[in-house]
């Protein structure tokens, strides 16, 4: 790592070592969550080395598929081409595993926000605890658009929804039938992450819900759109998404707990 602060780096008030900073970077790199990926190594290096160099304009989209992917500057797109997008959601997800597991080791905390690859590094202390609940339910998504494609597009989604919800909570996330509730004993005290899917050509649109346990009022809601073909990299984004989106809310209602 080439990038070397001349002063600590100042991010939410705390002044960060930038010695320390790598140190902890280099650790988290060698971890389970990151060892056997290198393409998501050299992701979080490069925007990092970007930001701590004093070139955080530098990272957007187009900048991060020319010099990270190999995109052709004649022809690249980001409208049509999902990759970064699609690579920076999984960066998300293996930032949020790696942190549930070591957390309560870390000196600093590293995230991506939604809507910025800018990475936001924190002073561990200041990072609230991301579970507003021991246990969410996740029920099946409905497809609105009926059979066809779109069936095998929402199958598809739904496990990688899940698949990427396990990775965050663990045994947190308790699986049900449409229509049911599971372990009775303590699923009905569990909220219920619920949605639907409405696909027309290639635009999809799935609207998500977090639904309060015994009131049944609803405590979260958001409506995620992409446009593209209907196929694994869309479900990822999409997936990514919710997630990213979902931690943010139990985050900040945390947060606002622990102010309290």
């Amino acid at each position: 790592m080439n990038a070397r602060l001349m002063q600590p780096l100042q991010e939410n008030g705390v002044a960060l070592s930038n010695d320390d900073l790598w140190r902890e970077v280099e650790q988290l790199l060698a971890s389970p969550t990151f060892a056997k990926a290198p393409r998501m190594c050299r992701l979080l290096t490069f925007l990092l080395e970007k930001k701590l160099g004093g070139h955080e304009h530098e990272i957007n989209e187009y900048a991060i598929g020319l010099d990270l992917f190999d995109r052709d500057a004649s022809t690249y797109d980001t409208t049509l081409d999902p990759q970064v997008r699609v690579q920076i959601g999984r960066l998300r997800t293996r930032l949020a595993t790696y942190y549930a597991a070591t957390e309560h080791a870390a000196a600093i905390h590293i995230s991506i926000p939604m809507g910025s690859y800018v990475p936001v590094i924190s002073h561990s202390g200041a990072v609230p605890k991301l579970l507003r609940y021991k246990r969410i339910q996740l029920a099946p998504l409905r497809n609105l658009t009926g059979p066809g494609a779109s069936s095998n597009f929402v199958c598809g989604l739904d496990e990688e929804l899940g698949s990427r919800l396990f990775q965050s909570l663990g045994n947190g996330v308790q699986f049900s039938a449409a229509g049911t509730m599971c372990e009775a004993g303590n699923a009905s005290q569990a909220p219920r992450l619920e949605g639907s899917v409405r696909v027309e050509d290639k635009h999809v649109r799935a609207s998500i819900r977090l639904v309060e346990p015994v009131a049944g009022s609803i405590a979260w809601l958001s409506q995620f759109d992409r446009c593209g073909e209907l196929c694994m990299s869309l479900q990822e984004e999409l997936a990514a998404a919710i997630c990213d989106e979902l931690r943010h809310y139990l985050a900040d209602y945390q947060g606002g707990m622990l102010a309290s």
